[in-house]
């Protein structure tokens, strides 16, 4: 049995038009849900309160103890994909945190998240893997 997966985001004015979504693979498919899990914060999904991580509860905080930080969100990402994302098993993750300076109109420092999630994929027994990047906090110090 072949199952199509929608590419994401959906564009629904296509939908209303009743012509053809897009479609993407299965690892596609997972990499956008991981994605979403990881850009999401506790709360933002209404129907489920508890999709989402625990990166963004954190945005504008002052990061004392990296690696206790980066620990508790490893705990955090890994525990909302294991209960989301039924189609991948063997779930690794890795943060790693970095300070970045920005030249803007003024100097900023931002912390920089480098997420890592391996695994496999259920239905294909498939090695998967997908790579994100993204900031947080306006003056993150460590």
């Amino acid at each position: 049995m072949h199952t199509q997966y929608f590419k994401l985001p959906l564009n629904f004015s296509d939908a209303v038009q009743q012509k053809e979504l897009r479609k993407c693979s299965l690892h596609e498919s997972v990499t956008g849900m991981v994605h979403l899990i990881a850009v999401t914060y506790f709360g933002e999904c209404k129907h489920d309160e508890t999709f989402g991580c625990e990166i963004w509860e954190h945005d504008f905080e002052n990061i004392s103890n990296p690696q206790q930080f980066r620990e508790k969100l490893i705990r955090s990402v890994r525990a909302t994909i294991e209960k989301q994302e039924k189609r991948l098993t063997n779930i690794q993750v890795d943060i790693q945190l970095d300070q970045i300076d920005i030249m803007m109109a003024m100097r900023r420092v931002k912390s920089r998240i480098s997420l890592r999630v391996k695994g496999t994929l259920v239905a294909t027994n498939e090695s998967f893997s997908h790579h994100d990047q993204f900031f947080i906090g306006p003056l993150s110090y460590y």
